[in-house]
């Protein structure tokens, strides 16, 4: 146990029943029903230390029952840089309905159930809460989803032409919005790696429950810039190692306390007592 959290290890049964998926689960034992739980979904680098700071954060603040969910580890694989791919939204929101599954069999509300998705963890939540047949389970699973700088997708965008690129609205592109349940969206102006005109922003933006948009902010903002469970160096910027797309990701404090302090309200809002 680091941070608080317990080891990652293969205990998810998959969707489809075939091997089991990893993850760190933390369950507030003798009263796991009773707390708000939060499935925490990664970008296209895999689990990295801001899903364990987002995972640390909620433990803190809701006292919660939290998993931080893998999807590439799973499988072999360390990254999904390339975005639409096999290994895209579609997959994971396969993997997310299947920890919604678990959670919940391991007593958590599903009434007090939350998933939060950061880039491609992001993308994944737009796509999961988005009108699909599958929409029934999602909604007895889940009260409600928050998107951090999700990807989104138009033909128009740098990724059009990357293996798996091309047209919209298939199985490595698939649409988003309109939703079924509650989801709040947060954006930067300043992303380089997931930028709105990506997106359909009157159906994937505006649709949602609520849109923040933050001036001037890059791709992961709340990076944890000084260590996980520390304070973020503010304005402290790097580069991603995405060989695609260095793009910048730089800590914003203001942007980031903000981020959380809406999450609470959203989680406060559309949590059934």
């Amino acid at each position: 146990m680091k941070n608080g959290m317990n080891l990652f290890a293969a205990n998810v049964p998959a969707f489809n029943g075939q091997g089991k998926l990893i993850s760190s689960w933390n369950p507030r034992f003798g009263k796991v029903g009773e707390r708000p739980t939060f499935i925490i979904i990664h970008g296209g680098h895999g689990v990295g230390h801001g899903n364990i700071d987002t995972a640390v954060w909620a433990v803190k603040t809701f006292d919660a029952n939290v998993m931080v969910l893998d999807s590439y580890w799973s499988r072999g694989r360390d990254e999904n840089w390339k975005t639409w791919t096999q290994y895209g939204a579609n997959m994971r929101t396969l993997d997310l309905i299947a920890a919604a599954r678990f959670v919940k069999s391991e007593g958590a509300d599903p009434k007090k159930t939350f998933v939060i998705g950061d880039s491609q963890g992001g993308w994944t939540v737009l796509r999961a809460f988005t009108n699909h047949n599958l929409s029934g389970e999602v909604k007895s699973l889940l009260a409600g989803g928050i998107a951090l700088y999700p990807n989104c997708y138009a033909k128009e965008s740098f990724w059009s032409g990357l293996p798996g690129g091309g047209a919209a609205n298939t199985d490595i592109a698939p649409p988003l919005g309109d939703y079924v349940a509650p989801v709040h969206v947060f954006t930067g102006t300043a992303d380089t790696a997931t930028p709105t005109s990506q997106c359909n922003v009157d159906r994937a933006l505006k649709g949602a429950y609520k849109w923040t948009s933050f001036e001037g902010a890059t791709h992961a903002w709340d990076t944890p810039s000084g260590g996980v469970g520390r304070p973020g160096v503010d304005g402290k910027c790097t580069k991603a190692l995405n060989i695609y797309n260095r793009f910048a990701v730089c800590r914003n404090n203001q942007y980031t306390d903000t981020t959380r302090n809406e999450i609470v309200a959203f989680v406060e809002r559309h949590t059934t007592k």
